[in-house]
């Protein structure tokens, strides 16, 4: 065949070519972006430079979303599906929603705090209820156990015994607690803790006053108060009430 009988080539074939090469290499790869996405952009920095943010914040926030963008857009993901419209993402940008503040979960020690205080409280109003009603006999063979001393060891104790136990008995333990141990141990605290009223009421004289009624009642008042703010302060589970 001679040279004059050999096909030619397409006058477009080369531009062709590219534009098939083009075409097959991945969006995410490019630098670019897609014309509605590179718009988007466009009225983004518009709006930020009318704002009162800095100009690092600014472009913090411009080069977070194109490469964003340029990560997503190879799915047919827009900007606008990614941030909603350019006044939405500017408000989001110079006015951040603040995440909340997770309220600080009581520990072991304020857990038993607040059922300490809240046998105080108890103590407190039936000994101040028996003062008023004018029980004698009964305030005279309760003298030991109705003074302050007496009460705040009591309650000491036993807050930190109910804590105990609770979280002892609590669902969700890594291990699971036979019920013959629950009964076990419930049974031990009491025990524990009425050897321990019984040696408080044991007390006697100025070591272990008797206050008058009316302060029994304001006491448990003050408490009872106390324990309100320590529940909406702490994250408090462990308590009996």
């Amino acid at each position: 065949m001679s040279e004059s009988e050999t096909p030619k080539q397409p006058r477009n074939a080369k531009a062709g070519a590219k534009q098939i090469k083009a075409s097959e290499r991945p969006i995410h790869e490019a630098t670019e972006l897609t014309k509605r996405n590179e718009e988007f952009m466009r009225q983004m920095r518009k709006s930020l430079n009318a704002t009162q943010l800095s100009g690092e914040k600014k472009k913090a926030a411009l080069d977070e979303m194109n490469a964003t963008l340029l990560a997503e857009q190879g799915r047919g993901v827009t900007a606008r599906q990614l941030y909603g419209t350019v006044q939405e993402r500017t408000e989001a940008i110079v006015n951040p929603k603040k995440q909340p503040v997770e309220r600080q979960k009581a520990n072991f020690w304020i857990s038993s705090l607040d059922n300490g205080l809240m046998l105080f409280m108890i103590f407190c109003l039936m000994y101040g209820i028996m003062g008023l009603i004018g029980k004698t006999s009964s305030a005279k063979d309760s003298a030991g156990a109705m003074g302050i001393t007496a009460i705040l060891v009591t309650s000491a104790v036993g807050g930190i015994g109910v804590t105990k136990l609770f979280r002892y008995m609590a669902p969700g333990q890594k291990h699971k607690v036979a019920i013959w141990k629950k009964i076990f141990w419930s049974v031990i605290a009491i025990v524990v803790w009425m050897f321990v009223f019984t040696a408080a009421a044991m007390i006697q004289g100025p070591l272990n006053p008797i206050l008058p009624a009316i302060v029994y009642l304001m006491i448990a008042v003050v408490v009872f108060f106390i324990r309100l703010w320590l529940k909406r302060r702490y994250n408090i589970t462990t308590s009996m009430m």
